[in-house]
């Protein structure tokens, strides 16, 4: 007989982004370039500028490189469950 079961492990992962995005979209959505980079820095900012700022990182804004670090698995600081899984009769 032979007992199956799942090991879940509950992992944590950082998601580094290069990205791009040209000077004409950011104008295009009524900002400045100088205005983006400030809030950008969390400098203080309207509600219409966040909404310019939010468009332009999501609907503008190219992804030129990705990186994905497993980092709990590098560390080792995850938490593991075990799932019996059911008899096959």
């Amino acid at each position: 007989m032979t007992v199956r079961f799942k090991q879940i492990e509950y992992h944590q992962m950082t998601i580094t982004k290069d990205m791009a995005v040209d000077e004409e979209n950011i104008i295009e959505q009524g900002l400045t370039v100088e205005r983006f980079k400030e809030i950008m820095n969390a400098e203080d900012h309207t509600d219409e500028e966040s909404d310019m700022y939010h468009e332009i990182i999501s609907g503008w804004a190219e992804i030129l490189d990705s990186e994905e670090d497993l980092w709990t698995d590098r560390k080792g600081g995850y938490d593991i469950d075990y799932e019996l899984e059911e008899d096959e009769e």
